[in-house]
């Protein structure tokens, strides 16, 4: 008894050891855990102060090449406050000193005195802008009158200079920026003309049926479903279906004026303004590199997102713009701009759909009924068609003849000869066993004259149902006949609506 004890409470100890060993070695695994994150964390801050302490060094020495450029950054300063006070309706503060080579600086002076009174800018700074940086200066009056209500001021000429032609199908934020304004109604009748007719040729032979049908739902038309005419009804569908679409866009009242949130200070990255300040950050050419390097370091210090870029960075194809464009309910500028570029290619596919949309209607159907087809005229199923699948599904359920019957006769034939010969010649057991025969054959008999039943009966269903199926064809090919004329006015009308609002957008 003593011994067992002992034995016990020693076992109870073991067991609360190894407990405490297995409690030990997960607090030791968790910290060891730990520590490699710890280190792994260390090590990566580390390398990011290090990093942000290099950028540091070369911005640093950075900003001490551009000391020599104080009064270049105090003209983009200028530039800011002109604009800003413009748009607040206040009096711009007075230019500071003269910067030599700078376009900026006549551009902002061109600017300087805009009211609600001033028809035409100053043409001595205008003329200075231009003869530094045509393409800038353009970009810069474009965009800054934009966003600053008066459009009516905007040239052709300079946008014609700022937008320029796209490179290899694509747009850059500058020509995004113009396209999203002129779409908005900031740059004019003219202005949205000329950006629509440089999009246009850098889109011809594309098509855009399937982009600008997602716009509406899918139409179902009443009326037969002929496999012959399915091709013919399924272009009607969707000839309706980019009616819908179009009308959808195109009657949008919101895109046919100026959208009124198109002021400066917009924070969309593709709005005139954010592009405007953009524009004027580049600085003068001496420091437009440097300047660059120094937007790009102070993301490294700082750990943020890369600066927006340059204004001349690609954004994305004008094919996936425009696309993106047509899919979008919540911009009508856009969508109806976007629309317009495309109106070509899409009044082209309409007409593709109306012409297939007005297939002749076929002189003959194929009724389908089960396994069985009939060919079904306006005013009847085809006799000898008809005719024919009647025979083949007779063919299948025959009369019931003697050589049908020949297995029971044959078995009936058999209990006779059993209970009539072995019966009477050697024991009378024989006699039950015939007419155990007998009666096998009779079920035989009967199973076989049910069966033919049956399959009689089946026929005729099937015959019913065919001659039914294809009678109720006739009546639709003839209904559908009969109503060309109607389907062909709705055709047309859809065609023309379609027409009338892609020549009006």
């Amino acid at each position: 008894m003593s011994d067992w004890y002992v034995e016990r409470r020693q076992d109870r100890e073991l067991e609360e050891l190894r407990s405490e060993m297995s409690l030990a070695l997960s607090e030791a695994s968790s910290l060891r855990s730990k520590v490699s994150q710890l280190q792994g964390s260390l090590d990566s801050r580390l390398r990011q102060l290090s990093d942000a302490f290099d950028a540091f060094v070369e911005l640093s020495d950075i900003r001490y090449e551009l000391i020599g450029f104080a009064d270049a950054a105090e003209v983009r300063r200028h530039a800011g406050q002109v604009l800003a006070a413009l748009a607040s309706g206040q009096q711009p503060p007075a230019p500071g000193p003269k910067v030599a080579n700078y376009w900026l600086q006549p551009a902002v002076a061109t600017l300087h005195s805009l009211s609600s009174d001033v028809t035409e800018l100053p043409d001595g700074p205008l003329s200075e802008a231009m003869a530094l940086d045509q393409a800038r200066t353009s970009a810069f009056l474009c965009l800054a009158l934009a966003a600053l209500g008066r459009r009516d001021l905007v040239r052709t000429t300079w946008l014609e200079t700022a937008f320029g032609t796209p490179a290899d199908g694509k747009a850059t934020r500058l020509q995004r920026a113009l396209w999203s304004t002129g779409a908005r109604g900031g740059l004019g009748a003219d202005g949205l003309t000329l950006i629509v007719g440089r999009l246009q040729e850098q889109v011809k032979g594309l098509t855009w049926l399937d982009t600008v049908v997602s716009r509406a739902q899918l139409v179902r038309l009443a009326g037969p479903d002929f496999t012959e005419i399915a091709t013919a009804r399924n272009a009607r569908a969707r000839l309706g279906q980019l009616k819908a679409a179009v009308e959808t866009i195109a009657g949008d009242t919101a895109a046919r004026e100026p959208d009124r949130e198109l002021a400066y200070g917009e924070p969309d990255p593709d709005s005139a303004s954010a592009v405007l300040r953009l524009l004027i950050s580049e600085g003068s050419e001496p420091e437009r590199e440097p300047l660059a390097r120094v937007t790009e370091l102070r993301s490294r210090i700082t750990d943020t997102a890369a600066a927006t870029g340059a204004i001349t960075d690609p954004v994305d194809t004008i094919e996936n713009l425009l696309r993106a464009d047509l899919r979008r309910d919540d911009e009508p500028h856009l969508s109806a701009t976007a629309l317009r570029v495309v109106a070509d290619g899409v009044l082209t596919d309409a007409e593709e759909l109306a012409r297939t949309a007005n297939t002749l209607v076929p002189t003959e159907v194929v009724c389908a009924s089960g396994r069985r087809e009939v060919t079904v005229l306006p005013d009847g199923p085809d006799p000898q068609s008809l005719a024919a699948a009647v025979a083949k599904i007779n063919a299948e359920a025959p009369p019931l003849t003697v050589r049908a019957l020949g297995g029971p006769i044959a078995i009936a034939a058999t209990g006779l000869a059993v209970a009539a010969g072995l019966g009477g010649l050697l024991h009378p057991f024989w006699i039950v066993i015939g007419l155990v025969i007998l009666g096998y054959a009779a079920a035989r008999f009967w199973q076989a004259r049910t069966q033919a039943a049956q399959a009689k009966a089946d026929a005729e269903v099937q015959i019913a149902g065919l001659k039914e199926k294809a009678n109720e064809t006739a009546a639709e090919l003839a209904s559908y006949k009969a109503s060309t004329r109607d389907r062909e006015a709705s055709i047309a009308a859809d065609l023309e609506a379609i027409r009338r609002q892609l020549t009006q957008t």
